[in-house]
């Protein structure tokens, strides 16, 4: 499974399927949510570098990875459930929820349906931030199906020249580009309308950082407009990162991170 050896794995059943789920570390525990075609595993770089302060647990969402991958239950109302369920059924209290795009919005809305349920909430550049994609839900789904079965067409090694063969450690290279090989199809069902990430910011009151990806001034001026919906929130755009901010611009996102959970660790203590 190309883990480091201080990773352990297991399953936990949780609203009604069989989730995968990697641990690392000790004291608060985080929980990291994937983006879509991806899977737990490739949060390892980050959870391993917080392992040392941190009981760092990431996990395969439904269609991905090593869990379950129904024909159905793709919708956020499942993702959120799968979520929540994993946070249960492993017996965790006050957990900091991370997540990267599709795995933000899933973080977004457990926030606001849980609000008792995270000490703090950190979105890396969440999808729907505050927009809906121009393209109909089967253009969308469609477009998921096509990019997935063109990966699979493709051998491991032309995928890690083609997307990973730059500067990053070989063995976390294979990791991402093998992705696609546990990824079902299924999971093009995510493509579905629902509410915006923005919208999910009403109904959350736990300190939450979000790390946005690079934009113009006036893209700039609409997230933190947006973000101003947040009771106790702070947006930050990580100069010159992509989507994956944490992949294109990791010493600075992980500076943001680290100086956000010291702040809200002391300030977050629940009565």
């Amino acid at each position: 499974m190309n883990l480091p050896e201080e990773w352990t794995t297991g399953t936990v059943s949780a609203n009604g399927i069989a989730l995968q789920y990697y641990r690392a570390g000790s004291g608060p525990t985080i929980v990291m949510a994937h983006g879509m075609f991806d899977n737990g595993r490739r949060w390892v770089p980050l959870g391993s570098d917080l392992a040392d302060d941190y009981e760092v647990i990431t996990y395969d969402a439904r269609g991905h990875g090593r869990s379950d991958a129904p024909e159905t239950g793709y919708d956020i109302d499942n993702r959120v459930a799968d979520l929540v369920g994993l946070v249960n059924g492993l017996d965790l209290t006050d957990p900091i929820l991370v997540g990267h795009s599709v795995g933000g919005v899933t973080a977004a809305w457990a926030a606001a349906d849980h609000p008792d349920l995270p000490r703090t909430l950190v979105l890396e550049d969440p999808s729907r931030f505050r927009e809906h994609p121009e393209m109909s839900m089967e253009e969308a789904r469609e477009m998921g199906r096509e990019r997935l079965r063109e990966s699979k067409a493709l051998s491991l090694e032309e995928r890690i020249e083609q997307h990973y063969d730059d500067g990053i450690d070989p063995d976390h290279a294979r990791r991402l580009a093998a992705a696609d090989d546990e990824c079902s199809p299924h999971v093009a069902m995510i493509a579905q309308e629902h509410e915006l990430v923005t919208e999910a910011f009403d109904e959350i009151i736990c300190p939450t950082l979000v790390l946005r990806r690079d934009v113009d001034v006036a893209d700039r001026v609409a997230d933190l407009d947006a973000a101003d919906r947040l009771v106790d929130g702070r947006l930050v755009h990580v100069p010159d990162a992509g989507h994956y901010v944490f992949r294109d611009e990791y010493d600075a996102a992980t500076a943001e991170l680290r100086a956000f959970l010291r702040l809200a660790g002391a300030a977050g203590e629940r009565e």
